[in-house]
């Protein structure tokens, strides 16, 4: 009688024991399988931002992706459907590892060109330490989608802004102009990149051309202002001839 009744007891205590194994066992694997699916997807993200840099975005097809990261081309859909979700994903990781320009940073003693040196300043720096990948993404641009271009463009825009407020004649056409040019990855890649200057010739550079086409047409060095209309009766003039 004893053991008739101790043994039903026993069991019911395995079985309460394995039940309690077995869920565990399966929410550790639950767990590591997201695990190495973010891994996974990581290595498709890191595999897609060094292509980028290195060959550009046009050539980094969704096959040359799958063999950098060690994943089928099926895996790299599996996480991401298209093309331009893939770029985004890429996109938003190389940005959160770049100090951005911060125009909020950017000096404000009050003069205009001051703070026009320090905000190029800025936006050379991060030209210098984005080269490669600005480079390649700038290179590519028919293929990049358009919310990227859009994000740029809006970000362009506010250095813009905060670079021109204050300037003498910034409406005119030929300051804003100035200031576009000297915020352009072209032109900082041309002077530093193509003709070697360091960051801070090329910003004094800048600075001196913005402030040559801020003033007024006959106080700029080597340009003198036309001659004045002689007075009427002046030997001079048409009329006195």
């Amino acid at each position: 009688m004893y053991y008739e009744i101790v043994v039903p007891t026993r069991v019911g205590v395995n079985t309460l024991t394995e039940q309690v194994s077995s869920a565990k066992q399966r929410a550790y694997r639950k767990v590591k399988r997201a695990e190495d699916e973010q891994r996974t997807r990581a290595r498709i993200v890191d595999a897609a931002e060094a292509l980028h840099a290195e060959v550009g975005p046009a050539r980094a097809t969704i096959s040359a992706i799958a063999e950098r990261a060690d994943v089928t081309r099926a895996t790299v859909y599996r996480h991401f459907p298209d093309e331009e979700s893939l770029f985004l994903a890429c996109s938003g990781q190389w940005l959160s590892r770049q100090a951005l320009p911060d125009p909020e940073a950017w000096e404000t003693d009050g003069d205009p060109f001051v703070v026009l040196r320090s905000g190029l300043t800025d936006i050379y720096r991060y030209f210098r330490e984005g080269e490669p990948m600005l480079t390649s993404v700038l290179k590519d641009a028919a293929v990049v989608p358009t919310r990227i271009k859009e994000a740029r463009l809006e970000g362009e825009r506010g250095w813009r802004e905060r670079l021109t407020r204050g300037l003498p004649g910034r409406r005119r056409k030929s300051v804003q102009a100035a200031v576009a040019h000297a915020m352009s990855f072209g032109t900082w890649r041309s002077l530093c990149v193509d003709l070697g200057l360091s960051n801070a010739s090329a910003v004094d550079l800048m600075v001196a051309m913005t402030a040559a086409a801020a003033k007024p047409a006959g106080q700029v060095r080597g340009r003198t202002a036309p001659d004045p209309a002689p007075p009427a009766g002046d030997p001079g003039s048409r009329s006195a001839r």
